[in-house]
């Protein structure tokens, strides 16, 4: 269908319980992180996972995803998460999310990329699971 290019960011500080024994944040923690981020994407229109399924009856899990590690966070790190719709079509949209933090030289002004994602998430009909389109006012900017 169409590219949108519609894009939101997230702050998330690097909190203890997202790091490993090594003091890095624990790989499994950006899907939360991501998550977050997403979540707060919804709530800018005030929608919620919930109010997706009382009051239009889908479901936005993830289908797939594929994530690549660069650099590693480590704990009071402010990690800036960007989202960017890069694809959409009837019934799934493809998510590009990225993890940057304040370059780690001296030069606060440039962003070094730590983590980044393609995320597609499908949207399914809450009562048979089968997939249905994705309402166009979900992508209207504020």
């Amino acid at each position: 269908m169409s590219t949108a290019h519609s894009s939101f960011p997230y702050i998330h500080r690097v909190c203890y319980s997202d790091t490993d024994a090594a003091g890095l944040v624990y790989h499994a923690r950006y899907l939360d992180i991501f998550e977050r981020s997403r979540a707060e994407w919804l709530a800018q229109f005030d929608l919620s996972p919930t109010k997706l399924i009382k009051d239009f009856g889908i479901l936005l899990p993830v289908r797939d995803l594929q994530m690549d590690f660069h650099k590693p966070a480590y704990l009071d790190d402010l990690l800036q998460i960007d989202q960017i719709i890069e694809r959409r079509s009837r019934a799934q949209v493809s998510v590009k999310q990225t993890a940057k933090r304040k370059s780690q030289d001296g030069n606060e002004a440039e962003m070094e990329l730590i983590v980044s994602a393609l995320i597609n998430i499908v949207c399914v009909d809450t009562v048979t699971l089968k997939p249905k389109a994705l309402p166009d006012w979900l992508f209207l900017a504020k």
